[in-house]
């Protein structure tokens, strides 16, 4: 019996209960009946990529080395296009292509029939995910690289050394590009050659996807600072520092900042002076981003449990429990929130 099966569902509001192992604690809260199927990965290897949906379509890659087209109302395999490494990379999609990356050290471009139309070979491993522009692709590699290229064919168009592994996806503005790097710092770059505008150190690796919002550019690190920085110049706007490290990307919604960090605690503090507005405690380690749609707050955990909350007060509707940690972002189409786990499934939710 896994924990999944083992915890009773009951009422309440969102507490974490220290000392007890996962096994011993009673989630509150819990509505499994809001599940409208599940899909299994190959020997159920995780899948930890964030959902892409289109025109009824699930697309997610797992660690089992495929990449999976699924049917949005029923969780069917439309069709699965194998790589020769485990996909961790979330895909993105532009016109009628779907790019994604691999361990394999490529990025591919596949037709929504799951052909190949193209691949590129990185220096390394892929852990990051793409960014599609209206002429090109960005995708950082484990060779400390960030590529530009061609989004029809592949070709090169520059590529930029930006220190460490990069797990960062880009942001891209009309003519910049800021990501984060594996030596501890967010770049700038230029978008039109790679040119580097300026570097802003932090004591960590971040692996966030940057957030730009009005004249500023929000990020985190995995030492625990959370920063607003100038976009102009990379100057310091504020810092907020935590107990432990941040992956989970910063959300923004009408002058709140919303993240999780691995010390279990979601937060959302103010846009404009990095303040707490309020902070609620989760069961695991926060590493997914929150989405935010039709006034609900959406999260995973390490415990497996997704959280759908109010993002005034921070207080739970409702939470879902997987088997095991939810490091993707939750996608919400048309009132069903799709979640992939690392216990090796594709979860569709009712969120209505």
């Amino acid at each position: 019996m896994n924990r999944r099966q083992f915890l009773t569902a009951i009422t309440g509001g969102l507490i974490a209960v220290a000392g007890c192992t996962q096994t011993e604690t009673e989630i509150p809260g819990l509505e499994p009946d809001r599940e409208l199927w599940s899909f299994q990965s190959i020997d159920q290897q995780r899948v930890s990529t964030t959902p892409a949906v289109r025109d009824g379509r699930v697309y997610v890659g797992s660690d089992d080395h495929n990449v999976y087209a699924l049917a949005a109302d029923t969780g069917r395999e439309i069709w699965q296009f194998e790589t020769d490494g485990g996909v961790q990379s979330s895909p993105a999609m532009a016109d009628e292509t779907l790019y994604i990356g691999s361990l394999d050290h490529h990025l591919y471009a596949l037709g929504f029939d799951g052909t190949e139309r193209w691949s590129v070979v990185t220096g390394d491993k892929v852990y990051a995910s793409p960014t599609v522009t209206a002429d090109r692709v960005l995708i950082g590699s484990r060779d400390s690289y960030l590529y530009a290229l061609e989004s029809d064919c592949g070709e090169s168009i520059w590529r930029t050394y930006i220190g460490g592994v990069v797990f960062s996806k880009a942001t891209v503005d009309s003519e910049y590009v800021y990501i984060g790097g594996g030596d501890g710092d967010l770049v700038k770059l230029r978008l039109d050659d790679g040119t580097i505008e300026w570097r802003a150190l932090t004591d960590e690796r971040v692996s966030v996807t940057p957030t730009i919002v009005d004249d500023r550019v929000l990020f985190a690190d995995h030492d625990g600072g959370v920063y607003a920085l100038s976009r102009s110049d990379g100057e310091t706007l504020w810092t907020k520092e935590l107990s432990d490290g941040v992956a989970s990307s910063p959300t923004v919604q009408d002058g709140t900042v919303y993240f999780g960090s691995w010390d279990t605690t979601i937060y959302a503090v103010d846009l404009e002076t990095g303040e707490l507005t309020w902070e609620v405690d989760a069961y695991g380690h926060e590493s997914s981003t929150p989405t935010i749609v039709d006034g609900v707050l959406y999260i995973g955990d390490s415990w497996g449990i997704v959280y759908a909350l109010d993002p005034q007060t921070g207080d739970a509707y409702w939470r879902f429990e997987t088997g095991n940690a939810v490091n993707a972002s939750p996608t919400i189409v048309d009132g069903v929130a799709y979640i992939a786990s690392n216990d090796g499934h594709v979860y569709a939710l009712d969120v209505t």
